[in-house]
């Protein structure tokens, strides 16, 4: 975890936003304007646009295989674009590791993921990448090493959740996005029971209230944002448990701002959380998956933090925000992998899933009515899908 003192700052660069509405072209939203003391008053949007879990079962890596041996996923991304691409920071949470060819590679339950996902992610336009997750050391710490090194070669990546040293997991990622600066923290709750090596402790950034509290306070200190992803919860629960809620008040109260959660393979609600020292915080608790091949339907319905900031020079505050419902779709020979906002998904789609013969028929209808029954008693302005 980065707990310690040391501040580091990446200049994030891209020109310029996404329009809120995930349509046009980057161009850079900025106005200026003049203050009562001639100064000049600065009003930046600033746009993050967050996925889930890129959970990588066999059938999903094999949809990428082409002739030559080599993989290729840009069809997992295409019916969601160009809002990644126009998006200010665009952040996946990557399940599997990329442990190379040479420990095989792998679905459940023990994930190991060909890098070249890791190529598609940076000419889709992901600025950062979650490894922070339980699987993270299905393939021991080779895989994870393995995972730095193909990183290495990118360094415009951003890569959260798992570190090369002591001095690395000491630092707190700042990017500096259109002038402002935007911490980012990356935990996981555990490792499914494989132990990180005494020697290597670092490897993996693992959820440590005293750590943690550690980074939000330096975060506060240093940045003008802060936001953390958590890999939390419990397993196929569309409701938050008392350990994310106890965890997510306590990280208000240290002066996190946002925080998008993942993990339990079904989307949880998004709540306001105030803390008892008058800070606030947005919280998603789980995007669910981004894709996958499960074989229940909630399963394979997600979703996508949408989130405009803005920045006056002074501060960031949360201008609006978004949950947006995905889909994963996927033919009756496990084949055909495609990734669908929900407002843009058919019934036409549904009747071909593959999913019908382990959970039975499914439809927009369906889907929704999901959506609808963990926003219950929840935040429903964040809802917007139809």
């Amino acid at each position: 975890m980065k707990t310690g003192n040391t501040l580091k700052i990446l200049s994030l660069a891209l020109a310029a936003g996404m329009i809120f509405s995930a349509c046009g072209s980057k161009e850079e939203i900025k106005t200026v304007a003049t203050t009562a003391e001639g100064q000049e008053a600065i009003d930046e949007t600033i746009t993050v646009f967050a996925l889930g879990d890129n959970l990588l079962h066999m059938p999903v890596v094999n949809s990428g295989k082409k002739e030559d041996g080599t993989y290729e996923y840009s069809h997992l991304f295409s019916k969601i674009q160009p809002a990644i691409k126009n998006a200010d920071m665009a952040v996946i949470g990557q399940e599997s590791v990329f442990g190379g060819e040479e420990l095989g590679y792998s679905g459940y339950p023990l994930f190991n993921s060909p890098s070249d996902m890791g190529k598609t992610l940076l000419k889709e336009g992901f600025d950062v990448v979650l490894h922070a997750s339980n699987h993270v050391l299905d393939k021991m710490t080779a895989g994870v090493e393995n995972t730095l090194e193909f990183w290495e070669d990118y360094p415009h990546m951003t890569v959260l959740g798992i570190n090369k040293d002591k001095e690395s997991q000491r630092e707190v990622e700042i990017k500096e996005i259109k002038g402002a600066k935007i911490a980012l923290l990356n935990y996981t709750y555990g490792t499914n029971g494989i132990p990180l090596p005494e020697s290597k402790s670092y490897l993996v950034d693992l959820i440590d209230e005293k750590a943690i509290e550690t980074d939000c306070k330096y975060a506060e200190e240093n940045a003008d944002f802060t936001i953390a992803f958590m890999h939390w919860g419990t397993e196929y629960s569309i409701r938050p448990d008392k350990s994310q809620q106890a965890l997510a008040k306590k990280m208000c109260e240290w002066g996190t701002d946002l925080i998008i959660g993942s993990h339990p393979h079904v989307i949880e609600p998004v709540d306001w959380i105030e803390s008892d020292n008058g800070n606030k915080m947005l919280v998603y608790y789980s995007l669910g998956n981004y894709v996958s091949r499960q074989l229940e339907a909630r399963n394979l319905l997600g979703g996508i933090a949408n989130v405009k900031l803005k920045f006056d020079g002074k501060k960031v505050t949360i201008d609006d925000y978004e949950f947006l419902p995905i889909v994963t779709n996927y033919d009756t020979a496990y084949k055909n992998f495609a990734v669908y906002r929900l407002e843009d998904y058919s019934d036409k789609l549904a009747k071909g899933h593959g999913v019908a013969r382990h959970d039975g028929a499914v439809s927009v209808e369906r889907w929704e009515n999901m959506v609808e029954e963990v926003f219950e008693g929840y935040d429903t302005h964040a809802l917007k899908y139809n």
